[in-house]
């Protein structure tokens, strides 16, 4: 009877400890590999935040209209591991994304793979394999 009351209280304050788990997905559910995006614009903004990053470029498209676009990345320490910083990639700096669009193509998704810095410097900044560099897309 003892043993049962002492594992009953560490179940119970085990669960206060718990961390709720946040929602993830399957890459394959989101984004299609067949769908190569490559895009040039200027950072609006960065999300730091698990399970995935976010980076968030204004293009101009070929008719002078803005587009806001949405790359999801590795989460922030993986990035810092692979030198992005924020330091280097924060608001106003030009860049160009590429990756793979999402499935969804009412909305400029994308699961970024490669960052590359208007000096010329790329990243790995995603999973899986990379999309080519070249621009014969």
């Amino acid at each position: 009877m003892r043993f049962t009351h002492v594992c009953a209280a560490l179940t119970a304050i085990g669960g206060l400890w718990a961390v709720p788990a946040s929602p993830h997905h399957s890459f394959s559910v989101a984004f299609d590999v067949e769908r190569l995006v490559s895009v040039e614009g200027v950072v609006t903004g960065v999300k730091w935040e698990n399970p995935h990053g976010w980076i968030y470029v204004e293009v101009e498209r070929g008719d002078g209209r803005l587009e806001e676009w949405q790359f999801e990345t590795l989460p922030p320490n993986q990035l810092r591991r692979n030198g992005v910083t924020p330091v280097i990639l924060k608001p106003g700096v030009t860049v160009t994304l590429k990756g793979y669009g999402a499935h969804d193509r009412s909305r400029a998704v994308a699961a970024a793979n490669v960052i590359i810095f208007a000096d010329g410097n790329s990243f790995s900044i995603g999973s899986g394999r990379q999309p080519p560099l070249s621009d014969d897309q």
